[in-house]
């Protein structure tokens, strides 16, 4: 690394480490003082709220990675112009480019970071701070607790198990639907009044089995009917975790029973692709920082603090619409998670080619 290199490198982390440390504190006193009075209305310990924001702090950090990556752009470029260092650069044949290519260089490798800290860590702590705040903060039973009422289930083959109530302790339920699907048709339904588990599978009572065939649908009628599934009342009871709290490859699993049971997961799928979208932030909000940071006339913090978090409005407001669209199906899970992506990153790169030395 060359001596330029060094001297960009370590004033950018230094802006980039004080703009995330500031949004972390901010974040931090501003969700503490609104729910300070949740907190002490539910009785909750301080060294639990503690805890609870250590977990947060992950969060937190991934959240706020792509403004202090743009303001710490901001700041180096307003640096950099006060003190004439880049007309120095110019007037020593360096281009803007080859100066900015370590910033580029860094957005990339935030980036990284910030997607191998979503897939290993961000999950974990995730499910680490919403159990401590259902179980400890606001005092609530977890979700395998003894009694579960209109509990859904989806199996590892894609099958749909609805239960209007079952009890983990004595291992029964009752008014149990049951449906299994082969590439998205449903092909057979159960319907039980009750369902006992037995230890070495399910018994149901006062059954109605349906099978659906091309030449119609087949019904029979049992008094009692025994089933094997690997599923115990425990399994059934657990949480299902929510898509920030599985990784990729987790995520990826639960996509594919929910499609083996004929339903459309997009909004899982739309999560799924914003776990790549999203760590591409680092990288794109440096792309257009440096057109607009190391353009300006006078070096000012204010000028580029403002500037930046403009830019990062937008940027993030385009990000959440293209999620919100994937959502609700207006377009394809992967264009709605790199819709934002595709058109800031395009103005980036126009702005920095039109913008070359």
């Amino acid at each position: 690394m060359k001596l330029i290199d060094k001297y960009i490198s370590t004033k950018f982390w230094r802006f980039f480490f004080a703009a995330c440390i500031a949004f972390i504190m901010i974040f931090v006193i501003v969700d503490l003082v609104e729910n300070l009075d949740k907190y002490i209305d539910k009785g909750a310990k301080a060294g639990d709220v503690a805890l609870y924001y250590v977990y947060f702090i992950p969060y937190i950090v991934i959240l706020v990675i792509p403004i202090g990556t743009l303001l710490a752009t901001a700041f180096l470029g307003g640096y950099l112009v006060k003190n004439r260092e880049l007309v120095a650069l110019r007037s020593s044949g360096i281009p803007t480019l080859r100066a900015a290519a370590t910033l580029i260089f860094w957005g990339l490798a935030i980036g990284c970071i910030s997607f191998i800290a979503g897939e290993f860590i961000l999950p974990t702590a995730n499910s680490l701070r919403e159990d401590l705040y259902r179980t400890k903060i606001i005092q609530r039973k977890r979700r395998s607790k003894i009694q579960n009422n209109d509990l859904f289930y989806i199996a590892e083959d894609g099958a749909i198990y609805y239960f209007r109530s079952l009890n983990t302790k004595s291992n029964f339920g009752r008014d149990v639907v049951i449906q299994r699907f082969v590439k998205g048709e449903l092909i057979e339904r159960i319907d039980a009044k009750r369902i006992k588990w037995t230890g070495l599978g399910w018994q149901l009572t006062d059954v109605v089995k349906r099978r659906f065939t091309p030449d119609g649908e087949i019904v029979k009628q049992f008094a009692e009917l025994e089933i094997k599934i690997p599923e115990s009342p425990e399994d059934f009871a657990r949480k299902i975790p929510r898509p920030e709290e599985m990784g990729f490859i987790e995520l990826r699993k639960f996509i594919a029973r929910i499609r083996r049971s004929g339903l459309e997961p997009k909004r899982e799928m739309t999560d799924l692709w914003m776990k790549f979208s999203f760590p591409l932030v680092s990288l794109i909000v440096v792309i257009l920082g440096i057109p607009l940071a190391f353009k300006q006339r006078k070096g000012s913090y204010i000028y580029g603090f403002g500037q930046s978090f403009f830019v990062a409005f937008l940027y993030l407001g385009a990000l959440r619409a293209g999620q919100a669209f994937g959502y609700n199906g207006t377009l394809p899970p992967a264009l709605a998670a790199f819709s934002g992506d595709i058109i800031f990153g395009s103005a980036g790169i126009i702005m920095l080619w039109m913008h070359r030395d």
